[in-house]
């Protein structure tokens, strides 16, 4: 787990010479600026990083607990490309990327993050069901800044286990009176999708004295290159191929006693068969494109009713439509066995007689190409009213209602393009027509091709049929596992606040009511065939894989000549054979893997083809409708009554000391409704629904919270802080059901379970942990903050994966013939998080009076968290949190004149564990340590208008994961650079 790439480490390299090269100034020659008054820093005109940097600084010094936040360089102008990006500048905060933009974020390593708007939570198009915040859909235009609350105090709505979020929008009183419009536009670019995105926003605010209404409108499309190589499908693919049982096929032969038995395959020539190797059951290289189109609209309309009454009316809308095109190859042996390969480059690993293997000649049946169009359409609206009391005497107080209403739609759309004929695993097919070969052209036998994994990224060796089109034909084409989520929020909370004299400041309390209730309805596409050639029939058999491999041979619904079950029945075969080059002008030569170096041209079809889903699979099988996956849909409503009370103090010595103490109770009711279902159906055809199995639970939680902060100096404070934190399960984890793997036995023509996977369990208990936080801020100037930070978290329980043996899941004729692992969710135990925190924001204005130098900013931190779970790795050692890394560091070198202004900013992240027991072969994923560098540059025309280019991801990171150990390669995702060019304008 500790070797690094020598291309990685080059990029260490080019980012320290970078940032080092900055802060020197050797390549500027500008005119310093005076620093801004400190009274400036509540306005939103304090422009430019320096300016974002000073009111974070604000926000930091003058919050009630531990809290980092960032701001707006500018009207619509956040410091980086995602909210996420620029949240990973905060000290302790990992991100997870999605086709290279930043989405999911972790605090101190765990990813039990909730998310708050103005203050309250919402809802977001991109977790519908789940608590933790995904910013995908969300314009990072619309924001003036946001915080990252690390201990929280007994007037938070909401904590994760090590923090929260809050995002805060644009509102009109934010802006002096009269009209202000601020407007931009910009285009962006990726060096490998070579598309030119364009994007735009707007704010239009009018204020009055007493009342003000805003506007702000984002819009942006891009597209995102994101390449794939490595295991073929998810962990379930990942398994150990053993020398005395998974080498069966011819070339693998082994009589080790010279009974003429075969028995197994020495791979390594020791003399045995003791030992086993890594092994998928495909591995695949592909070409991936994600084109997204977000809409963002942020409206707000406060007024001032007199006698301290303030009304705030707040519209948070996003919509996003994203397609997800890939196009590859896959070399597999279709689940006839493991060991359908020979490794040709392995090491010993030591454990367990395991060897990882670098390089694997495959002897697969099936070589393949394939395309794969995914949709998503996502969108989510929050309506907020409150009504603040504030007539400047001792009693404050605000009541406020959140209406919410999120949806998610996905549908997909899957093509499998053979090279084999098709008599590698099953006999010819048959049609009313009589016998046709699926692929007539295609390699007969096995195929050979060889994969090395040793280089920054893997090379192939395919053979010469894959440079022919002819020798393509379509041998499945499906839609599974769509789903349709939406989710309802309704919240009603009144807080009060009553100022004292004397040692305690304030007495705060309130009370919240929460209502969250999500539903996920998850479907197949299925055609009604009667036989093969695309017929259709609205009385026929319901089929999902409309395959060539798929026979209407069950009893439950079957077509053939002859009778069934008699011998001259003849079952006739689903999927029509249909050569690829049929498909015309949709046919695409892919030489383009992103790094991956393939010697040979792959052919498939353009997944743009199958963009209208249900148009594309009707004009070859009509008739197609929706079938429920009862097993995978589930409602989950989660009713909070929770109340608090916070009292305030303030001690006036030689060292000033202040904080705040209170208790939330938070009363939880879970209602969990899941399906029971009966025996699969016939071709792929999910059970049906038996019944509702719903369970209800009910548990509190009392959550106390000290903050204390004592003024060392004017300019030193020291912070301690305690809580209990409870975060809610992603409803996933309480709500989701069974899924199982089916794979076709070639012997008997019967799709066999091979596999389980059970993604709820209404029995887990939320997160829950106790918190504890020492942290010394020194602040040497308005611009300037140094803070070192300890911190440690218990985990009392988290959920963690598990498996379970099942003994009565049955293939797919009903008959339950074998024991299969099912992959759940079990209750883990506890665990402990602790770490360090150290960040600088150093403006050499505040030290340097004059000069070229006191342009010059720097902004860094450094996170160290490691974390110990109570699993423990097949090599004996203890296991981290998931998601976590140990080491984090951000390195930030700005500089501000008068006009110009310059931004690098590298990131950091060591390895990261993702969870254990992976496939079949309890092996840990891991992801390998990356590096981000970003960059921007602005120059202000005058006061008004602004011209900026950015670069994200400019030395082409990517992301490696591998099994166990470093030279197992799991998988890459292979990121683009891309470059913005824009204009900003304000009036």
């Amino acid at each position: 787990m500790q070797h690094c790439k020598q291309a990685k480490f080059n990029k260490r390299l080019i980012a320290a010479s970078i940032t080092a090269s900055l802060m020197a100034g050797t390549s500027f020659n500008l005119f310093a600026e005076e620093a801004q008054p400190a009274e400036q820093v509540e306005t939103i005109n304090v422009k430019g990083v320096r300016g974002s940097v000073i009111k974070s600084i604000f926000d930091k010094r003058n919050a009630t607990s531990i809290v980092d936040a960032i701001s707006s360089e500018d009207i619509g102008k956040l410091p980086d490309v995602t909210i996420s990006d620029s949240l990973q500048r905060i000290t302790g905060v990992q991100i997870r990327r999605s086709a290279g933009e930043g989405s999911t974020i972790s605090i101190r390593g765990l990813p039990q993050v909730v998310t708050t708007l103005n203050g309250e939570q919402y809802i977001g198009a991109s977790s519908v069901t789940s608590t933790q915040p995904n910013f995908n859909d969300i314009p990072s235009q619309l924001f003036k800044g946001a915080s990252v609350i690390k201990s929280p105090t007994a007037t938070n709505v909401a904590a994760g286990i090590t923090g929260s979020v809050n995002l805060k929008t644009y509102r009109p009183f934010d802006f002096q009176e009269d009209l202000t419009i601020a407007v931009a536009g910009e285009v962006q670019h990726g060096l490998d999708s070579d598309e030119y995105d364009p994007s735009a926003n707007l704010l239009v605010s009018y204020r009055e004295d007493k009342w003000g209404f805003l506007t702000s409108v984002s819009y942006q499309t891009v597209n995102l290159a994101n390449y794939f190589n490595g295991r073929a499908s998810d962990e379930g693919w990942t398994g150990l191929a053993g020398e005395g049982w998974a080498f069966p096929s011819a070339d693998h032969n082994l009589d080790t006693d010279n009974d003429g038995n075969l028995d197994g395959f020495d791979a390594n020539g020791d003399g045995d068969l003791n030992d086993q190797y890594v092994a998928f059951q495909g591995h695949t290289a592909y070409n991936r494109i994600n084109e997204r189109e977000r809409l963002g609209l942020n409206s707000s309309f406060q007024a001032d009713l007199g006698e301290g009454f303030t009304l705030n009316a707040d519209l948070f809308y996003t919509n996003m439509e994203e397609n997800q095109r890939s196009a590859g190859f896959a070399h597999s042996d279709k689940w006839t066995n493991w060991g359908y390969f020979t490794p040709t480059k392995y090491r010993e690993t030591g454990i367990n007689d395991i060897f990882s293997v670098q390089e694997y000649e495959l002897n697969g049946r099936r070589l393949k190409s394939y395309s794969q169009a995914e949709n998503y359409d996502s969108s989510s609206r929050n309506f907020n009213v409150e009504l603040n009391y504030d007539n400047g005497g001792d009693f404050t107080s605000t009541v406020r209602a959140v209406v919410g209403h999120a949806k998610q739609s996905y549908i997909n759309s899957y093509a499998d393009i053979d090279l084999a004929q098709g008599s590698q695993w099953m006999s010819t097919p048959v049609y009313p027509s009589g016998e046709a070969l699926a692929n007539p052209n295609g390699y007969t036998g096995l195929i050979t091709s060889v994969v090395n994994y040793e280089g920054d990224h893997p090379s192939w060796t395919l053979p010469d049929i894959t440079n022919d089109v002819n020798a393509y034909a379509l041998g499945a084409l499906s839609s599974e596992n769509n789903y349709d989520r939406e989710a309802d929020l309704k919240i009603v909370r009144f807080d009060g606040k009553y100022l004292l004299d004397g040692f305690f400041t304030s007495f705060e309390a309130g009370v919240r009511l929460s209502a969250r209730d999500a539903k996920n309805d998850t479907w197949d596409m299925v055609a009604p065939l009667y036989a093969g050639n695309g017929a259709s029939d609205p009385n026929g058999c319901l089929v999902k894989w409309k395959a060539t491999d798929v026979q209407l041979n069950n009893a439950a619904c079957y077509a053939g000549s002859g009778t069934f079950g008699e011998d001259d029945f003849v079952a006739y075969t689903a999927g029509a054979p249909t050569p690829l080059t049929n498909f015309g002008d949709d046919v695409i030569a892919i030489t383009d893997f992103g790094g991956t170096s393939v010697n040979n041209t792959v052919y498939t079809l353009d997944p743009k083809a199958m963009d209208d889903v249900w148009g594309f699979h009707n004009k070859l099988y009509p008739g197609n409708q929706k079938s429920a996956q009862p097993g995978n849909s589930y409602a989950v409503s989660l009713d909070d009554l929770s109340y608090y009370a916070q009292l305030s103090f303030e001690h006036d010595a030689s060292i000033p000391v202040s904080g705040n103490f209170g208790l939330r109770v938070i009363q939880t009711r879970l209602t969990v409704t899941q399906n029971t279902v009966g025996a699969p159906q016939q071709y792929g055809v999910a059970a049906g629904d038996t019944g509702d199995l719903v369970t209800v639970r009910e548990y509190t939680d009392v959550l106390p919270s000290l903050n204390i902060s004592a003024s060392l100096s004017n300019n030193l404070k020291l912070r301690a802080a305690y809580a209990k934190a409870m975060t809610p399960l992603d409803l996933i984890q309480w709500g989701g059901g069974l899924s199982t793997n089916y794979a076709l036995n070639g012997d008997t023509g019967i799709r066999e379970i091979i596999g389980a996977n059970s993604t709820g369990n209404p029995d887990l208990d939320p997160w829950r942990s106790d918190n504890y936080d020492l942290s010394l801020e020194y602040y040497p100037g308005e611009a300037s903050q140094l803070s070192a930070g300890i911190f440690l978290v218990e985990v009392e329980s988290f959920p963690t994966n598990g498996t379970v043996v099942r003994n009565d899941l049955p293939d797919q004729d009903g008959i339950v013939r074998r024991s299969v692992n099912m992959n759940t969710t079990v209750n883990g135990g506890s665990g402990t998080l602790k770490g360090l925190e150290l960040a600088a924001k150093i403006s050499l204005s505040d030290f340097i009076d004059d000069g070229f130098l006191t342009n010059f900013g720097i902004d860094t931190n450094y996170t160290y968290s490691p974390s110990e779970s109570d699993a423990v790795s097949i090599t004996g050692e203890d296991l981290p949190f998931p998601e976590n890394s140990e080491h984090q560091y951000n390195l930030i070198g700005w500089y501000q004149n008068d006009a110009l202004q310059v931004r690098i900013a590298y990131n950091y992240r060591s390895e990261r564990y993702l969870n254990s027991n992976a496939g079949w072969s309890a092996l840990d994923l891991w992801q390998e340590e990356t590096a981000y560098i970003d960059a921007s540059v602005s120059y202000d025309v005058n006061d008004d208008i602004s011209v900026y280019l950015n670069g994200s991801n400019i030395t082409g990171e990517y992301e490696d994961y591998y099994y166990q150990w470093a030279d197992q390669h799991a998988y890459q995702n292979i990121y683009e650079p891309r470059y913005t060019l824009g204009l900003r304008a304000k009036f």
